[in-house]
């Protein structure tokens, strides 16, 4: 059955953290997380790999279908807005390496080619998947 890794990292988040605190930067954190499990289906398995960094462990869907997914989860991220004091509103946005399984490799080949298109995407611009 497919399997597929989804890497994301939120763009510019060291910024968020610098300008507006940490306390700021944790509530953009726990909003994309909320975000992504909103998203996620039950047996999706969403997880924080450390700092501004997620991932997503998706089986059962084929590579359009996933493509599809990182696309939604891109957008609703976007799309997320985060109080920042009285008149201030902070948006973020991710960027996302999707690997699919390929039936022979490790889990941490498929971790390491997941996390090879994250920076590829970075690379090209952020707010993009790259797979």
């Amino acid at each position: 059955k497919p399997l597929g890794l989804l890497i994301l990292d939120l763009d510019h988040f060291k910024s968020v953290n610098d300008s507006h605190g940490h306390d700021t930067g944790d509530e953009v954190l726990k909003a994309v997380a909320h975000s992504l499990c909103e998203i996620s289906r039950y047996h999706d398995v969403v997880a924080r790999l450390g700092g501004e960094e997620f991932g997503i462990i998706v089986p059962n869907m084929n590579s359009s279908q996933l493509l599809k997914f990182a696309d939604r989860i891109r957008k609703a991220v976007a799309a997320i807005v985060v109080p920042a004091g009285e008149s201030v509103r902070l948006r973020v946005t991710t960027s996302v390496g999707l690997a699919e399984w390929d039936g022979r490799e490790s889990a941490e080949e498929l971790y390491r080619r997941a996390d090879q298109y994250l920076y590829e995407a970075k690379r090209l611009g952020r707010n993009r998947i790259s797979a």
